[in-house]
């Protein structure tokens, strides 16, 4: 009852509405810092699709657009549908590798209608998950949250160091010096700035060093120019979608992956703003997730999920009010008809956007961390925690350590975040929900 009357008080901080001058800023900041991670996904499957420029160009403005819709859906909410929380939707990596192994080997049509039942697969379950939350204590979720925010730390890095050894202009010193000015300067930033202005730092820096990279030859904004200034997404751009029972299932396991990670997410955020998350926020987060899933197979996109950095910039600014992300969401829909300003944020330097999202990263996994110190420090929450950091920290820190076995099950294990996941469920449910052992209860009888 008492998360219920916090939900609805319009004086949470959560439901307030500042002002104009301060909103507009504010999402654009959030838009900043998700932008890198929302253009990469089409760039990467239009990549390993062989796709021509002009589909990559579709893929792009069809991703901005459902992401602001999802934003939008996840912020202000409409009626069961949205968590009604600070919170951001984004294209989901999990699903890149699925998305390319179907188009390559059945076709763009299986692949979006596969798209389309994992969407309908989230909508139909999101109650029954809601009602599962018993099974995700902080001991689970803080594991998670903390893997998620560790494993995201690489690919802000890559973005400051120019991709990965050996790749052409790895460790160049002058990507590294704009991503360590940009981290530099967020932190001095928000040491000598009034609270108010420390709130829109990481924007502030963001503008501040790519006027640097300008002036040193390192930023190009030559190039906003160029192209139509504003175009709409067209619905079924590869054609009709089709079914395939084999395919569908693929994604329908990566979804329920993704269910786990918007759960985790939907209660970090809830705990950032000081509005814990009940079971019908996590169903109405996840019913928002499948929506724009299943709308990514009419505009033809990818799977979605509710993003991780984001919540970064919620607890460093402590700027709680939803109404700043459903700004975001509708800056993220016009520049999906309004190409122009798709290129001017694609204008700013990746070192510059990798030293930000550095930091972003971070607090995600201090997030976690924060949630693991309050969990009671015995002896079986040690083990799920140990081992489940263990396992899904082995994908990043061995690439291609599952490069032997089957793609189906690669699919699962290279995702450290739902290998780490799962095992801390599992784990939670062997200490915590199945009966004491007679040894032990006559153990806890002689003391």
């Amino acid at each position: 009852m008492h998360t219920k009357d916090l939900s609805t008080d319009p004086k949470h901080p959560v439901d307030e509405l500042p002002p104009l001058g301060r909103l507009v800023p504010l999402g654009v900041q959030h838009v900043l810092v998700m932008y890198a991670s929302t253009i990469a996904v089409p760039l990467i499957v239009a990549a390993g699709l062989g796709l021509p420029t002009r589909d990559v160009v579709a893929l792009v403005a069809a991703d901005l657009l459902l992401c602001g819709i999802g934003t939008l859906l996840q912020s202000a909410g409409v009626w069961r549908i949205g968590a009604r929380l600070p919170l951001v939707i984004g294209a989901a990596y999990n699903g890149v590798v699925p998305m390319v192994l179907i188009g390559t080997e059945y076709g763009l049509a299986v692949m979006y209608g596969s798209i389309m039942i994992a969407g309908a697969f989230m909508v139909v379950c999101a109650p029954l998950f809601g009602r599962l939350l018993r099974f995700f204590p902080p001991v689970v979720v803080g594991t998670t949250i903390t893997l998620i925010g560790i494993t995201l730390i690489p690919a802000g890095a890559r973005m400051v160091f120019g991709g990965r050894p050996g790749d052409p202009g790895f460790g160049a010193p002058p990507g590294i010096a704009l991503g360590g000015l940009t981290l530099l300067v967020v932190v001095l930033l928000y040491r000598f700035l009034p609270p108010l202005l420390a709130q829109l730092s990481i924007l502030i820096a963001m503008v501040l060093v790519t006027f640097v990279a300008l002036f040193t030859g390192q930023a190009d904004f030559g190039h906003v120019g160029n192209g139509p200034i504003a175009g709409v997404p067209e619905p079924f751009h590869f054609g009709a979608p089709s079914f395939n029972v084999v395919a569908c299932l693929s994604l329908v396991l990566i979804q329920f992956v993704l269910m786990v990670e918007t759960a985790g997410q939907v209660l970090a955020v809830g705990q950032a703003v000081d509005r814990p998350a009940a079971p019908r926020d996590i169903a109405a987060a996840l019913r928002a997730d499948g929506v724009v899933s299943a709308l990514g197979g009419v505009f033809q996109s990818f799977v979605y999920i509710t993003f991780t950095q984001n919540i970064g910039v919620v607890s460093l600014t402590r700027v709680r009010s939803r109404w700043v992300t459903a700004t975001a969401g509708v800056i993220l829909v016009l520049m999906s008809v309004l190409p122009v300003f798709g290129r001017v944020v694609a204008a700013v330097p990746k070192p510059v956007l990798g030293g930000a999202t550095l930091a972003m990263f971070a607090t995600v996994a201090v997030i976690g961390l924060r949630m693991l110190a309050d969990v009671r420090r015995d002896t079986p929450n040690l083990v799920i925690i140990a081992v489940s950091l263990g396992v899904g920290l082995v994908p990043m820190a061995l690439p291609g350590a599952y490069g032997e076995l089957p793609q189906s099950v690669r699919l699962f294990l290279d995702s450290g975040v739902a290998v780490g996941t799962v095992t801390a469920v599992l784990l939670n449910l062997l200490f915590h929900h199945l009966p004491v052992p007679r040894w032990e209860q006559a153990e806890e009888g002689s003391i």
